[in-house]
């Protein structure tokens, strides 16, 4: 389970040294990103790719070496 947050100062506060997690995904023409450290969890939508809350965050995550996820999959359906 994720605890989600409500503002992203706080995940970028609590991330210390861990691993983190992030997926971009383009829902109806707007960009959604999420963003996961240990049990804490951020997702927002933004109208445009180059709006400055959303280019901070992808900074932040390449910067920290974050891992991009493009796809998920339950574990049992992983190997056929």
């Amino acid at each position: 389970m994720v605890n989600i947050v409500e503002e992203w100062e706080i995940l970028e506060t609590y991330t210390g040294e861990k691993l983190g997690f992030y997926q971009i995904l383009d829902t109806d023409g707007k960009i959604e990103i999420r963003v996961t450290t240990g049990k804490i969890g951020y997702k927002k939508d933004y109208d445009q790719a180059t709006d400055p809350e959303l280019t901070h965050i992808l900074a932040f995550c390449k910067r920290r070496q974050f891992i991009q996820i493009h796809k998920t999959i339950q574990d049992n359906n992983f190997f056929k």
